[in-house]
């Protein structure tokens, strides 16, 4: 099955994680990988907070983020053969796909939508299942940093995937629930089959290619 990759930016810490992400991308490309969308990490979190304790507007907020997205996805691209060009729009990413290349690698296209949005956008057009490759290993009942008595939730309804981001989805840049509410209810409208992972190559590698893994199955 068509699957878009959604790479968290906090998995992007340092030149060894970078490069075993990239390894399994390399590795996957002759499967149906169609697109990996990639998140602004470090660089775009301390710029955002930088910017929020200087005043700045949550608008351009997003669009700072959605530039270091960009500069995320232009190295993960180079890494793995990936598209030349980074499209900034969803249109452009399906023009590309269609066109034959494989994977194109992309960033954030604009404010309010954030790179789980542009994923899952992505993959309700070119009807694709989604795998959502993040620093946690699935969707918890509450937030595991803060709670001890987090539960893991293996399976999971694309309606209560939404409740559960409207709960948590301040519409701030850089939010930080596995999927905010534009994504979670583009994922329920269309039925997109969608695959929360931590991100480490083995769980990526079985996700993509339709093996059970450690992480949320939601449908």
């Amino acid at each position: 099955m068509k699957t878009v990759l959604k790479i968290g930016g906090s998995l992007l810490k340092d030149s060894n994680r970078i490069k075993r992400i990239s390894s399994v991308i390399r590795d996957l490309n002759n499967q149906e990988l169609i697109a990996v969308v990639v998140g602004g990490g470090r660089i775009g979190g301390e710029l955002v907070s930088t910017g929020r304790e200087l005043g700045v507007n949550e608008f351009q907020l997003d669009e700072i983020a959605i530039k270091a997205t960009r500069a995320n996805a232009k190295l993960v691209s180079a890494l793995v053969n990936g598209s030349a060009e980074v499209p900034e729009t969803v249109g452009r990413a399906l023009s590309l796909i269609q066109s034959g290349v494989k994977p194109v690698v992309m960033g954030g296209t604009v404010p309010g939508h954030t790179t789980n949005t542009v994923a899952a956008m992505i993959a309700e057009a070119a009807q694709a299942k989604l795998v959502n490759a993040t620093n946690v290993e699935a969707v918890f009942d509450k937030d595991p940093g803060k709670y001890s008595d987090a539960k893991k939730l293996s399976e999971l309804s694309s309606g209560k995937l939404v409740k559960m981001a409207a709960e948590k989805d301040e519409r701030k840049a850089r939010g930080h629930f596995v999927f905010d509410l534009l994504a979670a209810k583009i994922i329920d409208r269309s039925g997109v089959e969608t695959h929360v992972i931590k991100g480490d190559s083995s769980q990526i590698k079985k996700a993509v290619k339709g093996k059970q893994h450690e992480g949320t199955v939601i449908k």
